[in-house]
């Protein structure tokens, strides 16, 4: 991986301050800063990836920044045009240069936003998340959310949010509007239990689902108990599951996996069961990977090698015991290893044992998901890519 100042030296190059900006070498740019971005998207997740690498990848971004700099109004004119473009990480990183380049007014903003079709809307809250306080309080006003069109009103919204700058008394306005988009923005940031305990019993099941995320940031053991109530209902939420596995204890494990029964919640009970990481639950997902359910088996393999590690590839030269699979021999050559008391996250003890500047972004998030505090509570904001819609995506979804 190139480090920043490699990938400045190639830029400063190919620009030259003085010379005409090449058309091609800014478009180049954009790209990059698009493509950086999702890749910062899935690193904030990553079970390889140290914090301090998360750095070096900033570095890389902000690069990219300076050749688009260099190229001055050529470089703006060039944003504008791609502000429309189907690729939503290409419309953020579009909407992020032409915010700091041009640090438009709020007109110019506004008329920009309103013509933003709603399956865009995610890339602009991205780039107002990404973007100075300073940025925001001069572009939105608290007064004027209220008389803002849906589509404007959703993304001022969240990006208020994002930075805590918006009133409660604002938010408890915002979280009685018509449409869903705009409550969820507020239940993605609400931090008033009052408003919470509301959006919880939202109509709109992605609102519920955001509010109850909100409730695991300021009281994990108060959405555990939700959770819970949520999951042993007639038809438990897929998204309570989820929570569950993520701040539950080894008690949990029985109830997920007798919900692995039901087609409805059976993707999110494995999930969970991978997030709550007891190997006690190997035995029970082998049982699931040698069933007659293609589907399932594999989300249940990939469940049980968070738990047991990577199953080898066989060996001809080492071939299996008669009758049992490569998943059955690993797991009985790794459990005489496993202390079954310990949680296990990609093969590894949760929380993380070894050298501390090491520890995986995996491991980072999901402490900071309960922490909440200090140096982690940007980080507890993130959210795995469909993490609200329980989807199985590797797709980036920007604004999540």
């Amino acid at each position: 991986m190139p480090s920043a100042l490699a990938d400045k030296k190639i830029i400063l190059e190919t620009t030259v301050p003085g010379r005409p900006a090449v058309a091609d070498v800014l478009h180049e740019h954009l790209e990059e800063v698009a493509h950086l971005a999702i890749q910062w998207r899935k690193l904030l997740f990553s079970p390889e990836v140290p914090l301090r690498r998360l750095r070096s990848h900033a570095g890389r971004i902000e690069a990219h920044f300076d050749g688009l700099r260099v190229g001055g109004p050529a470089s703006i004119s060039m944003v504008r045009e791609k502000l429309v473009a189907d690729d939503p990480w290409v419309v953020h990183a579009a909407a992020w240069v032409w915010m700091e380049m041009s640090q438009p007014d709020v007109a110019s903003l506004f008329e920009q936003l309103q013509n933003t079709p709603p399956e865009l809307l995610g890339a602009w809250k991205e780039t107002f998340r990404k973007l100075p306080p300073e940025f925001i309080t001069r572009l939105i006003r608290d007064p004027s959310l209220e008389s803002l069109p849906t589509g404007l009103r959703e993304v001022a919204t969240d990006a208020l949010g994002w930075h805590g700058m918006l009133p409660s008394a604002t938010a408890a306005k915002l979280a009685e509007v018509p449409e869903p988009g705009v409550r969820r923005a507020v239940a993605r940031h609400a931090v008033y239990p009052s408003l919470i305990a509301r959006l919880l019993e939202d109509e709109n099941v992605t609102v519920r689902r955001t509010a109850l995320w909100s409730l695991l940031r300021q009281d994990p053991r108060a959405a555990l108990e939700r959770g819970r109530q949520m999951a042993s209902s007639l038809q438990p939420d897929a998204f309570a599951l989820r929570v569950i596995g993520l701040v539950g204890n080894g008690n949990d494990a029985t109830a997920l996996l007798s919900l692995v029964r039901q087609k409805t919640v059976a993707p999110a009970a494995l999930l969970a069961l991978r997030d709550l990481g007891r190997p006690q639950c190997a035995e029970a997902l082998l049982e699931i990977m040698e069933g007659e359910d293609a589907d399932l088996a594999l989300v249940a393999m990939g469940v049980f090698e968070s738990l047991a590690g990577k199953i080898p590839k066989p060996n001809p030269e080492q071939p299996l015991p008669t009758g049992i699979s490569s998943a059955r021999f690993h797991w009985q050559q790794v459990r005489k290893q496993v202390d079954l008391a310990k949680r296990f996250l990609h093969g590894q003890p949760f929380p993380w044992l070894g050298i501390s500047t090491e520890e995986p972004m995996a491991w980072v998030w999901r402490r900071a998901v309960t922490a909440n505090t200090g140096e982690l509570a940007w980080l507890s904001r993130e959210v795995p890519d469909g993490f609200f819609a329980d989807l199985l995506t590797d797709e980036a979804l920007p604004g999540e």
